[in-house]
């Protein structure tokens, strides 16, 4: 019979850029399974704990930590390791103060910035897909697969919600338009954050824009590469800048 599964197998040669890991120390690495986020932008917790954070010198060592519930993300406690960690999750070790969030920065899809206390619990997530259910409300899901259900009907796909994780509540929400504050997540001007000067729409032979303002300078990409990150500043930290 023919094998029908995908590969449990992950090398380090076939890492995505952002990963931390070295590629040619060793052949293997750990395989994100999957989860909340794509494969190729996430960090699997071994990866993340060992090579990116220094919490552990070794895979045993991590597999060792998750199993005693070291690594919380989002508020959960996370023990598998291949468990999928991305864009805007927010991780603590478990007894200590620390808390980081994975942001686009530094060239990186993924870059941990370290955050205060004061912002652990929030999260903004970009929505994906929009849904009209029985009871009248709309069912938001974003990047990250989380859902929610609103009265607001006036947000779009594209658009961002400012998440409170500590009551899964939505607090604010940002909408892909003139004036708002944009960040580019993916492509190769990743990490860049703007004024939202103008979004293009799609045509029969071009695809949707976003033209940010950054200082002087005037940067076009590709509409599914933005995010919207807040209104007059951004919403969250996002770097050392923000």
């Amino acid at each position: 019979m023919a094998k029908k599964g995908g590969s449990t197998v992950r090398k380090r040669e076939v890492l995505p850029p952002f990963y931390e890991a070295p590629k040619k120390e060793y052949v293997f690495a750990t395989n994100a399974g999957p989860g909340p986020h794509p494969k190729l932008l996430a960090y699997d917790p071994v990866t993340l704990l060992r090579d990116v954070l220094g919490f552990a010198r070794t895979a045993w060592e991590a597999k060792k930590g998750l199993r005693m519930g070291m690594l919380r993300v989002n508020n959960k406690t996370v023990k598998d390791h291949q468990f999928p960690i991305g864009l805007f999750d927010v991780i603590n070790i478990k007894d200590t103060e620390i808390y980081y969030r994975l942001v686009p920065s530094n060239g990186k899809e993924l870059y941990p910035v370290q955050i205060d206390k004061q912002e652990k619990d929030l999260k903004i997530v970009k929505v994906v897909k929009k849904i009209k259910v029985k009871s009248g409300k709309v069912q938001y899901v974003g990047h990250d697969s989380s859902s929610y259900l609103l009265d607001d009907e006036s947000i779009k796909t594209g658009d961002s919600l400012l998440v409170n994780l500590a009551e899964n509540k939505v607090i604010d929400v940002f909408k892909l338009e003139k004036g708002n504050i944009g960040l580019v997540y993916r492509g190769r001007r990743v990490g860049i954050i703007g004024k939202i000067d103008e979004v293009i729409p799609s045509t029969y032979s071009r695809i949707a824009t976003v033209r940010l303002i950054k200082g002087d300078e005037a940067v076009t990409v590709t509409k599914d590469y933005i995010v919207v990150v807040g209104k007059e500043k951004p919403a969250i930290k996002l770097g050392v800048e923000s």
